[in-house]
């Protein structure tokens, strides 16, 4: 390269250096912060509602010498006791479920086997309430009543969230406007930046526990159980990010 070439490169080089380190060293703009203050306030609300469903968790279980004896006797004693579900309580929802047997071993030996334990459980789900009593009392003539528990049904669920989340929300809007008023700031310069919900529902009574029965034979009629499906209360939470401008 000559002299002369030489010397026009170096001069083309330091005429852009200087605008390479101006564009490095530009600092990136600084986002506007947003102006007035962030206040996070809370809205809540709560119903008390009748439980309008119940679950319901039967079993039979026999021991017996012979396991084919047993789970003979098991299955048809599960599937009588179906029947009179299903009899009692027509639209109910019946599942079978939790088959087991384990062997019974001798109580002055862990290796000798005396019998055979089988059990095999029943699930009934229902929403008539009124016809529950009558229901079980037919069906303990072979099953035995492990549990209850009376809940809130699915459609009553979305029915009691609905109200709940306009209950909360006026809640809120109210204590919103309260904090304005005690801030001397206008409804127009009050902005909701962001909503959190958070649902609890209790149920009452809990569930009913039962004592555990071997069914050995076909009992009598069983007289109708009392029953009480309780109420729920149900309630929500909603969150806000409120932020309150200047004027």
């Amino acid at each position: 390269m000559s002299m002369q070439h030489l010397g026009r490169w170096i001069a083309a080089a330091c005429a852009t250096v200087p605008l390479l380190a101006l564009a490095q060293a530009a600092p990136a703009p600084t986002p506007a912060r947003p102006e007035g203050t962030l206040v996070v306030l809370t809205g809540s609300a709560e119903i008390e509602v009748a439980n309008d469903e119940a679950v319901a968790n039967l079993y039979v279980e026999l021991q017996d010498a012979d396991l084919a004896r047993a789970q003979s006797l098991i299955n048809q004693r599960a599937a009588e006791g179906v029947v009179q579900l299903k009899r009692g309580d027509p639209k109910a929802q019946i599942e079978t479920s939790g088959y087991s047997s384990y062997p019974v071993y001798a109580r002055d030996t862990a290796k000798k086997i005396v019998g055979w334990r089988v059990r095999q459980s029943v699930m009934l789900r229902t929403n008539d309430l009124a016809a529950l009593p009558r229901t079980v009392a037919g069906a303990q003539q072979q099953l035995a009543l492990a549990n209850l528990d009376f809940r809130l049904s699915r459609a009553a669920r979305e029915r009691v969230e609905a109200d709940l989340i306009q209950r909360a929300i006026a809640n809120l809007n109210t204590r919103v406007a309260a904090a304005a008023q005690a801030l001397d700031v206008p409804k127009s310069r009050v902005r909701i930046e962001e909503l959190n919900f958070a649902g609890v529902g209790n149920e009452r009574p809990p569930s009913l526990p039962m004592a555990r029965a071997m069914v050995q034979q076909a009992p009598e009629a069983v007289a109708e159980p009392q029953f009480d499906a309780g109420r729920s209360l149900q309630q929500m939470q909603v969150t806000a990010r409120v932020r309150f401008a200047p004027n």
